[in-house]
């Protein structure tokens, strides 16, 4: 009897309304939910395969994995680790190292190869998307000392190409400081180059370099590393010479590095990261962030801004990286991500002497509240200090 009445209780939540089903999945933040609710039973599973699109939709609210070196230091594999459980996960990615990454956007890598031909590949649905390579590319003075893919900084999307495969543009950084930038847009047969000649109130000409990029209420920025931002003007009339123009003015003081990040409340963050060398203190290396909060005066349109620095940042966490676009999520939706905090990739610790530091990290956490480095951080083994860099990159649906 006991069995009989168990077997009907299952049986009657398999055969739940659909319209409740979509209701309940469309409720689901992170995607190891969904994929847990399309195990319980065949019904459930349609439900979530039909939820598809709507999840691809919802991908930029997925926690980030840190990608980082395979357990076995294999080459055509990288691994996955969670922040969120603070362990690498049990499976991996099929990522091979030939091609240099230079790129993390809307869950898609960007790849470049010796000829710079750069290639949008999405490592959880195995798709690939072929850009058009570079043909002006700047020479440095000392030629056989780079690699040519090197030229490539950083490339970031404005959308997932598999939402958008008709609707999405590109913007590269290229050369050693990000002083030349290109865009394409879907369909496009080559890249356009823009100048960034800045003509400022002295008048003096000067070429700005670019550490990040984000799109941002339908246009490209890209911060400097001075802390200024910069609006990408692009057009598809031909007698308009596409141009970098100043939108936020630079903030005195020199960093080590500058991030662009929306906000999960919608607003655009500077992020600048200083970093710098105590000689007194055996050579100790200090680093700290700062974040400044852009505002505009004509609503939703960048123009005449004014900038205010903030000292915390809520709820929300960022994860910053060198490839990577920045990313924000609300860390009250995901336990065991921790709010008010930024994650960001480096590549040695920071805060302790040099003769300490025993082995490179992945990533470290800093907090906002105290001010201070979080104990969860991933660490590389020794064995892997010239594999290429851990970066994040958000998880999407097969």
């Amino acid at each position: 009897m006991g069995e009989a009445i168990s077997s009907t209780v299952v049986s009657g939540w398999a055969w739940l309304p659909s319209d409740l089903l979509y209701l309940i999945v469309e409720k689901l933040i992170p995607i190891t939910d969904c994929i847990r609710l399309g195990a319980v039973c065949k019904n459930w599973q349609s439900v979530a395969r039909h939820q598809k699109h709507q999840r691809l939709k919802s991908c930029h609210k997925q926690l980030p994995m840190l990608m980082v070196p395979s357990k076995h230091n294999r080459h055509e594999r990288r691994g996955l680790y969670s922040v969120a459980k603070g362990e690498t996960c049990s499976f991996e990615l099929h990522v091979p190292y030939n091609k240099r990454l230079c790129g993390s956007s809307h869950g898609w890598l960007a790849c470049v190869d010796e000829n710079l031909e750069v290639t949008l590949l999405n490592p959880f649905t195995k798709r690939t998307v072929h850009l058009p390579p570079f043909t002006q590319v700047p020479q440095p003075i000392h030629k056989q000392a780079y690699r040519s893919d090197h030229y490539i900084k950083k490339v970031v999307l404005s959308a997932d190409p598999s939402l958008f495969p008709n609707d999405y543009e590109a913007v590269a950084l290229f050369d050693s400081n990000g002083t030349r930038v290109a865009h394409i847009k879907s369909g496009d047969h080559g890249w356009t180059h823009i100048d960034q000649t800045i003509r400022f109130f002295y008048g003096l000409n000067q070429v700005i370099g670019f550490d990040d990029v984000i799109y941002y209420r339908g246009q490209f920025l890209a911060a400097s590393r001075e802390g200024g931002v910069f609006a990408i003007n692009v057009s598809k009339d031909p007698t308009y010479k596409p141009h970098v123009s100043l939108v936020v003015p630079i903030v005195q003081g020199i960093d080590d590095q500058a991030y662009l990040v929306e906000s999960s409340s919608g607003d655009l963050l500077l992020v600048r990261k200083f970093q710098s060398m105590n000689y007194v203190e055996c050579f100790t290396e200090i680093l700290s962030f700062k974040v400044f909060k852009l505002f505009s005066d004509c609503g939703d349109k960048i123009g005449s801004e004014r900038i205010e620095e903030i000292d915390s940042i809520g709820n929300d966490a960022f994860f910053l990286g060198g490839n990577n676009h920045s990313i924000c999520v609300s860390a009250l939706d995901f336990i065991g991500c921790h709010p008010n905090s930024i994650y960001f990739c480096i590549d040695k610790w920071v805060g302790v002497a040099y003769d300490e530091v025993q082995e490179p990290l992945g990533m470290a956490v800093f907090n906002f509240e105290n001010r201070k480095f979080g104990t969860n951080y991933y660490c590389s083994s020794p064995s892997q200090k010239y594999m290429p860099p851990s970066t994040w990159i958000l998880p999407t649906m097969v």
